[in-house]
């Protein structure tokens, strides 16, 4: 069977963690927003079906700055070397520079062959959202349901790393090319928005990387 000319994308739930974030709504991954040939539409890529009341994110009174991806910082320095300034603008693009990675893999782990999934996920996440990543995964597969396209990530921050070996990152994600889809057919299962506004958990580490532990989707925070 040959599948749709797209770039797949496989499935993905978060669920909440203690980062000292609060009511965040917590998610898994399916389905995007806007209707496209009659499909079902959703809030987000983040699955709606989960989603829990009360969604929103509870955090301290600090004015959002933007991505700092393309700031050029000695990532690789210990982090002893660095002053806090040069440390906290490293830190913060290793983290969005993951965030990327992580969703190179979400594409493709429905593809991926299932003995190999959980050394993929490895190098981006923990559980818990690398064991729903993985379950997800084998359910898609089992149903014939993938993803298709692509997001473009649009992260922000409204609380520093600090220098912790645990971080709250937001993005404000275009999934408008994205969706999911019926591989038996090539039909498109549901389609995406321009405007998803994501809040994403990492922790670094023993060494050094920053990986993915949850992500949610703020329904009561607009971007």
């Amino acid at each position: 069977m040959t599948r749709p000319a797209v770039r797949w994308r496989a499935v993905v739930c978060g669920v909440a963690i203690a980062l000292g974030v609060t009511a965040c709504t917590t998610s898994s991954a399916d389905g995007p927003s806007s209707s496209l040939n009659g499909t079902t539409p959703s809030a987000s890529v983040v699955d709606p079906s989960s989603t829990t009341s009360g969604a929103t994110a509870s955090t301290p009174p600090v004015s959002p700055t933007p991505s700092v991806i393309d700031v050029p910082t000695p990532s690789s320095a210990p982090l002893t070397s660095l002053d806090p300034v040069a440390q906290e603008a490293s830190d913060r693009a290793a983290i969005e520079a993951q965030w990327v990675k992580f969703w190179q893999v979400y594409n493709g782990i429905v593809r991926t062959p299932a003995d190999q999934r959980s050394a993929v996920l490895d190098a981006v996440a923990v559980d818990p959202v690398k064991s729903e990543m993985l379950d997800a995964a084998m359910r898609f597969e089992s149903q014939g349901i993938d993803y298709f396209g692509s997001v473009t990530q649009h992260p922000y921050w409204v609380t520093p790393v600090s220098g912790q070996s645990i971080a709250v990152m937001r993005d404000c994600q275009d999934q408008s090319l994205t969706g999911t889809i019926w591989l038996a057919t090539g039909e498109v299962r549901t389609s995406g928005g321009d405007r998803n506004s994501l809040q994403a958990g990492f922790v670094r580490g023993g060494d050094g990387i920053w990986r993915v532990q949850q992500f949610n989707h703020l329904e009561n925070v607009p971007c």
